[in-house]
């Protein structure tokens, strides 16, 4: 008998965990157009050509552009879908490039919005020279405090912010997948 509660506990354990939406979990091959501006409600801005070198999928880039003196707020964030799981792991990769004549410098992050904690960032990366791509990958495993919180992914200037400097991100994939740029 305590073989068999033991066991339907363990099932129901089972059952429980995989109830839970994990990040990017509505096993789509493509995740769900979610961006938006850190500092306030404006939309993004859209570029919509492609760069040599970038995603190839022909929906265009996400514009990172000057709208606030303060760095922390100089970006654009994408709500990932679900919500961590304990000790899952996220692998984030971005394709960014300079849209304009000038350099950029930006740090990716990955950012609790329910805590307002960051969670990891990358060193900074240089974007210099319009139209070349740079790759910026992002590995990190959940921690028992972000269990059920909503997760972003966030790019930050990390530059002057001069308002000629005009980063364009051509594609993020979480876990491999490619979040839409276009709605």
């Amino acid at each position: 008998m305590k073989n068999k509660i033991t066991l339907l506990l363990i099932c129901l354990f089972l059952i429980s965990s995989g109830a839970m939406a994990q990040i990017g979990s509505d096993n789509k091959q493509v995740l769900t157009f979610n961006w938006s501006r850190i500092e306030d409600k404006t939309p993004v801005g859209l570029l919509d050509k492609e760069v040599t070198g970038g995603d190839a999928n022909k929906d265009g880039a996400v514009l990172l552009k000057a709208n606030t003196s303060t760095p922390e707020l100089q970006g654009v964030q994408c709500l990932l879908q679900g919500t961590p799981r304990y000790l899952e792991q996220i692998d984030l990769e971005a394709k960014i490039y300079q849209a304009e004549a000038s350099f950029v410098k930006i740090k990716m992050q990955l950012f609790d919005i329910t805590d307002n904690i960051l969670l990891a960032e990358t060193p900074i990366i240089l974007c210099k020279g319009q139209g070349t791509i740079v790759s910026a990958t992002l590995p990190y495993t959940f921690k028992p405090s972000s269990i059920k919180d909503q997760i972003a992914v966030r790019f930050v200037r990390a530059d002057d912010l001069n308002p000629v400097r005009v980063l364009a991100i051509d594609c993020l994939k979480v876990n491999g997948r490619f979040v839409k740029m276009k709605q």
